[in-house]
């Protein structure tokens, strides 16, 4: 039988890994530094180094687990096929927002998520900038700051604050989302992943959409948002997938399944 690894101790190893190789580096960082790994898409030393940290940290603490980091992924696709094995995988992003960290804006994150036979069983984001520490264990709830997360009753619709990460996507969906902005909140993108599903355990972001869907961006978010009460879903009801990265729809994270609903409707246009 699988021994799973102590929630608190994959915690501190995360704490330890990033501030110890990203912190120290966060705007420092030369030119020579900072590479693009595809157009737009950065990479940097402290990515790669947060990663290579969490590598030996996760791997003492679950010997023979596998470790699908985003960087190693990006120079071997391969990897990510262990995530449908039977062998326990680490899925870590050593920098969520790397953009912002390499033009030294302090919104980014560490995350990992642990995934057994195809399930997240365990996810983590870390906030170092704030030594904020949001995590998981499936079934066993939520916490955030060390205090159990529990998401309350969403705001009224139009009070419903969110992101849209659309760039590129269907444009007359892109556009039906524009048309009916006025019947939402206002909107606040951050560019990090992890920092949103963190301000929507907060009550602070009601909800985000994304059409870009890397495991590594979406693993210990979701889990983390569902253990708190929050509901994610495609926008075609689909439950969210991380074998799936490419999908016809995008993932709306939301604080709840009313709210998720009340969106897809009101923002969206969309109907059951």
């Amino acid at each position: 039988m699988l021994q799973m690894p102590d929630i608190g101790a994959v915690a501190a190893a995360i704490v330890e890994a990033a501030q110890s190789q990203a912190l120290p580096r966060f705007q420092s960082l030369q030119a020579h530094e900072i590479k693009e790994k595809t157009p737009g898409d950065l990479v940097t030393v402290a990515d790669l180094e947060t990663e290579r940290a969490l590598n030996r940290a996760l791997a003492a603490l679950m010997p023979g687990s596998i470790m699908v980091g985003e960087e190693a992924v990006s120079e071997n696709p391969a990897l990510l096929a262990a995530l449908r094995g039977e062998e326990a995988c680490w899925l870590i992003d050593p920098i969520d927002g790397t953009i912002n960290y390499a033009h030294g804006v302090p919104l980014f994150a560490t995350m990992v998520a642990l995934v057994v036979r195809g399930e997240v069983v365990g996810g983590w984001i870390y906030d170092p900038v704030h030594d904020v520490m949001a995590m998981a264990e499936k079934g066993s709830g939520a916490s955030l700051g060390g205090e159990k997360a529990v998401i309350g009753a969403p705001p009224a619709l139009n009070r419903l604050s969110g992101c849209l990460h659309l760039s590129g996507y269907d444009r007359e969906l892109a556009a039906t989302a524009a048309r009916n902005f006025n019947a939402v909140g206002p909107l606040l993108v951050l560019h990090c992943a992890g920092l949103e599903y963190q301000l929507m355990l907060k009550d602070r972001l009601h909800y985000a959409v994304y059409l870009r869907t890397n495991p590594w961006d979406h693993a210990p978010g979701q889990l983390i948002l569902a253990e708190a009460g929050g509901y994610t879903a495609r926008l075609d009801g689909s439950p969210y997938d991380i074998n799936v990265t490419n999908h016809a729809w995008p993932l709306l994270a939301a604080v709840g399944d009313g709210a998720w609903k009340d969106l897809r409707s009101s923002l969206f246009g969309l109907k059951d």
